[in-house]
């Protein structure tokens, strides 16, 4: 499987590969934690299925390549983690957060985490953007923890799918729409602040949960996606944290529409096992504050349908197949660009039936990351008949930590009002 990063993958690593560029999932099971050798001879099995996690990124001339780590052992991705009895979950997960991940090595680990509730333990998986992205990351888990393994078989090189899935129509307004994207960027509507890289221990998490029925209910009624479900309950917690005060950059999410940078998958149908990085973005700009609701999820959804309908996703996929490499990666970068976009938001689910020894997973915490430049991220993961959301921030915002609180009040609110007008 040696190869060539392909440009995306290279715009990641070329990141800081400490704070902020590891993503993942923390799965929470029933029953006592089990002998961490119990975890590495169950990922034992499993890894044959995931050659990718045996490679590490080196150096070479002109592009960095994947390589075969020489007699590969998981045990030194994996760690055990004990906290004190009743731990908040956002202690826990912050925690997480903050792990470096293992250096001139795969860059990916696996932790067994416990004693923070009484019968229960979590596995909490991390990896960095640069080796997956989120469906690849939700592949691995499935792999890892799913009912006989990886569904999809071996996992093939990025090289090996078809570069054109789309029609000429929808490659031409595609292309459109990238270079749309990409003067947004160099020239945005607002010029954003450039956060600071935070510290490691700068780094904050914060959670909270809801239900498949109560999101899709609120899309329903509405006429729109979950995902539009997803960003309105996110406009009205940003509306509410933002109101907070007249402190910088948080006080800047209260004056103006927010634009928010979205991941959009070009993988297709079959394709969740390819290695690496195979997305394009797009900006959803939330409604301006004072919306009706109804009038702003209508705005919402119209603008996140022809986020779908503008053929982005084949056509960034034919351009990166096409274009030299150096042309993707400064486009990536600038697309990527904190001025144009104060935050990133991500939205996926896993598939059912996730286990380990026969316990069912309760729920699974995505983990996101926090681009440089940002000082936020979130990002929300379904997984069966349960949703999570984390947001992951730079501790120096202030009250930052109240925002997935207020995320389940504005799902609740919004859930119980009835007919037009504003939400208060």
């Amino acid at each position: 499987m040696n190869q060539r990063l392909n440009p995306i993958d290279e715009v990641f690593l070329s990141m800081d590969g400490e704070v902020g560029l590891a993503h993942g999932q923390f799965l929470r099971f029933c029953g006592s934690p089990p002998p961490l050798k119990e975890l590495h001879d169950h990922l034992a099995e499993r890894l044959p299925d995931l050659p990718g996690l045996s490679h590490r990124m080196t150096p070479s001339p002109g592009r960095p390549r994947r390589e075969l780590v020489s007699g590969f052992d998981p045990a030194a991705h994996l760690g055990e983690e004990r906290f004190p009895a009743g731990t908040p979950l956002d202690t826990v997960l912050t925690a997480m957060a903050r792990e470096p991940l293992p250096r001139n090595a795969p860059l990916w680990s696996i932790r067994l985490v416990h004693g923070y509730a009484d019968g229960e333990f979590a596995v909490c998986y991390r990896v960095h953007h640069s080796t997956e992205d989120g469906m690849g990351a939700a592949h691995i888990v499935s792999t890892l923890f799913g009912d006989g393994g990886s569904p999809a078989g071996k996992r093939r090189a990025a090289g090996s799918r078809p570069l054109i899935s789309g029609s000429a129509r929808e490659l031409a307004r595609g292309t459109l729409s990238v270079g749309m994207g990409l003067a947004r960027a160099l020239v945005p509507a607002r010029r954003w602040p450039r956060a600071p890289k935070p510290l490691p221990e700068r780094l904050g998490v914060a959670g909270a949960g809801a239900t498949w029925n109560e999101m899709r209910e609120l899309s329903r009624r509405f006429g729109g996606t979950l995902n539009d479900a997803f960003l309105m309950t996110l406009w009205q917690a940003l509306d509410d944290w933002s109101a907070g005060g007249d402190d910088g950059v948080r006080s800047l999410f209260h004056t103006a529409p927010v634009p928010v940078r979205m991941p959009l998958s070009t993988r297709r149908t079959g394709e969740d096992a390819l290695l690496g990085n195979h997305l394009t973005t797009a900006v959803v700009t939330l409604p301006a504050r004072g919306t009706p609701f109804d009038v702003a999820f209508g705005q919402l959804a119209e603008r996140t349908r022809r986020m779908r309908a503008h053929g982005l996703r084949p056509a960034s996929r034919a351009l990166v197949g096409i274009l030299p490499p150096a042309v993707t990666r400064w486009t990536v970068r600038r697309l990527l660009s904190p001025h144009a976009s104060p935050l990133y938001a991500s939205n996926f689910s896993l598939p059912t039936g996730l286990s380990f020894r026969g316990a069912p997973a309760i729920d699974v915490t995505p983990l996101g990351v926090l681009l440089p430049g940002n000082a936020l991220s979130v990002t929300l993961l379904s997984y069966g008949q349960q949703v999570r959301i984390s947001f992951l921030y730079d501790r120096a915002l202030p009250e930052a930590e109240r925002l997935a609180g207020l995320w389940r009040e504005a799902l609740d609110a919004l859930s119980v009002s009835a007919g037009p007008g504003p939400l208060r």
